[in-house]
């Protein structure tokens, strides 16, 4: 298939996953945040010019403008990368895109029913993933040996994302093992951070949503990382809990399994092991796109 792909590609970040996915399934790729092509304001002329099957948009308020337009055109197709309790903050922020394009997808399954509930139809659940290109196993030298640490975390401390606040001042004030928080840590970078760490802390703020696992679960895993991130609803269900990741649900539970795991090295080191076997066995952001290219083909009633 011919398709325009609307996600940021400069940070090299979920764009450039999804580009390299796309491309490895076989399908042709404009990605329109490549300035060697074009800027997203001229989506509309890329769209006569390359006569696209569908076009992939990140939830953006730019395209909020070209939507309705864009949905006359082609296949319009959205992912929504984020998770809320209450869908109302996307759908107000983003109305158009939710009104006009063809087909969407959201990251967290138990929201599905509250976007059915105000309307919003051919919405379904897209799961995050891993890229085997960037989310592997890294060479490590001297100076990545010397970061390594008993237990880490990567990720933001705003305040929204609800518990994560306390859980992290819990784990830095522990006297029992050592604790490093990084706020900017992607790609190579943190793939040595999870190989360095014994063990790799996740955390989504939104855990009453079902299976709405965070990003970092996966490339953790990826990474060849161990992990051990707060109870998803439904997690169990998707992910095989106690053979390639653990859980806990509570700032107790937690510093109770990472006292268990620094003393079980052999049983959390086969854990990684196998969660890094799973992800890139079935959970590759190519295994995710296979679903929305069928996805579009049905929406076309097209044969497969």
């Amino acid at each position: 298939m011919n398709i325009i792909l609307g996600f940021p590609q400069a940070d090299l970040q979920t764009g450039r996953y999804l580009l390299e996915a796309f491309e490895e399934l076989g399908h042709k790729i404009v990605a329109i945040h490549d300035p060697l092509t074009s800027k997203a304001s001229q989506l509309l002329d890329l769209v006569d010019m390359h006569k696209p099957d569908f076009i992939f948009l990140s939830r953006d308020i730019t395209y909020n403008e070209t939507i309705e337009q864009l949905s006359k055109k082609t296949i319009t197709v959205m992912w929504n990368v984020d998770v809320r309790d209450d869908i109302n903050l996307f759908l107000n922020e983003h109305k158009p895109l939710y009104k006009y394009c063809h087909l969407k997808f959201t990251i967290g399954k138990g929201n599905l029913f509250k976007y059915k509930q105000a309307g919003i139809e051919n919405i379904y659940w897209l799961s995050e993933g891993i890229s085997p290109v960037w989310h592997r196993t890294e060479e490590m030298d001297f100076k990545d040996i010397l970061m390594a640490t008993d237990v880490v975390f990567a990720g933001s401390n705003t305040g929204i994302h609800r518990g994560r606040r306390e859980l992290l001042n819990i784990l830095e004030k522990n006297e029992k093992f050592e604790f490093m928080h990084y706020t900017r840590m992607f790609n190579r970078a943190h793939n040595k951070m999870c190989q360095s760490a014994k063990i790799n802390i996740g955390n989504s703020g939104w855990s009453n949503v079902e299976l709405s696992m965070s990003a970092r679960d996966y490339r953790i895993m990826g990474a060849g990382g161990f992990l051990l991130t707060n109870h998803i609803k439904g997690i169990e269900n998707w992910f095989e809990v106690g053979k390639m990741c653990d859980t806990y649900k509570s700032p107790e539970e937690c510093l109770e399994k990472i006292e268990y795991y620094l003393e079980h090295e052999d049983e959390r080191k086969a854990m990684a092991k196998y969660g890094q076997e799973v992800v890139h066995a079935k959970h590759k952001f190519s295994d995710r796109l296979k679903e929305v290219v069928e996805r579009v083909r049905d929406f076309k009633g097209e044969s497969k």
